[in-house]
């Protein structure tokens, strides 16, 4: 399985998505498959999740995961991704 980004279909999440929805951008979206959307490796999602980060900074969750007015830092954003991708067994 890889990291795909990819866009809803018809407001559906694609066939060959098994685990998406993450990572909300615009119209895109991250998930783990094969088959389709944009294939990314670890690195190539830091990078685009930074980029995004830059300009729209993600927000530090308090501890029932609600945003908080506090906005992360590069290396926050960097460890959420990892955890992500450990998570999903991803290395």
């Amino acid at each position: 399985m890889a990291i795909i980004r990819y866009q809803l279909d018809n407001g559906a999440i694609p066939s060959y998505i098994s685990d998406g929805g993450y990572f909300p951008i615009g119209n895109d979206l991250i998930g783990i498959g094969s088959g389709g959307g944009t294939e990314m490796t670890k690195s190539e999602l830091n990078t685009y999740i930074l980029s995004h980060h830059s300009s729209n900074p993600f927000s530090v969750l308090d501890v029932e995961g609600n945003p908080t007015n506090t906005n992360m830092n590069t290396s926050q954003v960097t460890a959420m991704l990892n955890s992500w991708c450990t998570w999903k067994g991803i290395s």
